[in-house]
């Protein structure tokens, strides 16, 4: 059976969670015989949607990655609309001028979704979030599955998130608390669904040494990896870090990834813009721990990655899906700040072990 996944960014050098999943889901599929579609964007970047990728067809891993160019991105319109919506509300018009502002907004992808859509068995729709998804899922919702990767945040309770998880076929879900939480919105029913949870492949050994040749780091430090934006709560981890070293704390604050837009960082932390992976091992071999700051996230692979290399993790208490996990795994610690100064160890473990989750190790929902 052809399968089709529709996400809106696709590629090694995409920094995301769900891309990032998505893109070790087809692999791991196609491993195991069945012929898969990825309908995605040009776009590496997540706010203005701009052209990275060459548009056209390519294999990619024995993957059939189908890319398209999308519509400029208008964070200018689509940021103070979501004010708007969150704090004194909207209809179902304002709903759509921020989805349709948000993007990614491609009518070439649309179209050849729906030409071929004959010919997928089904069709899995990655994130809720995006007009990927949201445009996507009218021409196939008879045979979709929408991995919504929901969190508690006020997008997932617009009307128009409503409307698209009830039209959907079937769901899949990475957490029990996930799932809960999409019942308890906006109700699964009597469709098929399932836990599927997710796991990581095996990295590369990281090697500490190398870590600080490579980099001027300090002696020790807590590690962040992801986007460095402040909707990924580094502002919050930087404030309290900061307050933790005023108060004699003797951990330095590393932080991972390709940074979204300005933010005023403090000299002490450290920044190594995007790593590949043979780097993040080596940061997290030299790590002491890895903080999670964001409290909205439907499941941390970085989480996953951090316990199977025998690192604890920190997470803020309110982020129910990563308290969840965090517990289920004997990970880590979960508090309101978002900073660590007494790293609880943990054993070292497999990603499906650590999560609960079933599957082979590297095999998402395997």
């Amino acid at each position: 059976m052809s399968v089709a996944f529709v996400v809106q960014r696709y590629g090694a050098d995409v920094a995301g969670g769900a891309e990032a999943l998505c893109r070790q889901t087809a692999r791991a599929l196609v491993a195991r015989g069945r012929e898969v579609t990825v309908y995605t964007t040009t776009a590496r970047d997540y706010l203005r949607w701009e052209p990275h990728f060459a548009a056209g067809e390519a294999d990619e891993d024995g993957v059939r990655v189908r890319r398209f160019d999308a519509e400029p991105g208008r964070p200018e319109v689509s940021a103070p609309l979501l004010r708007q919506l969150t704090t004194v509300g909207g209809d179902a018009d304002a709903e759509r001028a921020w989805a349709l502002a948000q993007g990614p907004v491609s009518r070439a992808l649309l179209a050849a979704l729906a030409e071929d859509r004959a010919r997928h068995g089904a069709v899995a729709l990655w994130t809720y979030l995006y007009a990927t998804t949201q445009m996507a899922m009218p021409l196939v919702a008879d045979r979709s599955v929408l991995v919504p990767l929901a969190h508690s945040e006020p997008m997932f309770r617009f009307g128009l998130t409503r409307g698209l998880v009830r039209m959907a076929t079937a769901l899949a879900f990475l957490t029990p608390e996930e799932r809960r939480l999409v019942d308890d919105m906006h109700g699964i029913g009597g469709r098929p669904s399932a836990v599927v949870g997710a796991g990581i492949e095996p990295g590369p050994e990281g090697d500490a040494s190398r870590a600080h040749t490579r980099r001027e780091l300090p002696a020790r430090f807590v590690l962040y990896v992801g986007r460095v934006d402040g909707a990924k709560g580094i502002d919050a981890l930087v404030r309290a870090h900061g307050a933790y070293r005023a108060a004699g704390g003797p951990l330095g604050l590393v932080l991972a990834g390709r940074a979204a837009g300005r933010l005023q960082l403090p000299e002490w932390v450290v920044t190594t813009g995007f790593v590949d992976d043979a780097e993040r091992a080596d940061l997290l071999a030299a790590s002491e721990a890895v903080v999670l700051p964001s409290p909205h996230e439907s499941l941390s692979l970085v989480a996953l990655e951090a316990w199977g290399a025998g690192r604890p993790t920190q997470a803020p208490q309110r982020g129910g899906v990563q308290a969840g996990h965090t517990a289920r795994a004997r990970g880590g610690q979960q508090n309101d700040e978002a900073h660590t100064d007494k790293p609880q160890h943990t054993r070292r473990a497999t990603p499906t072990d650590q999560a609960g989750l079933r599957g082979r190790p590297g095999r998402p929902g395997g």
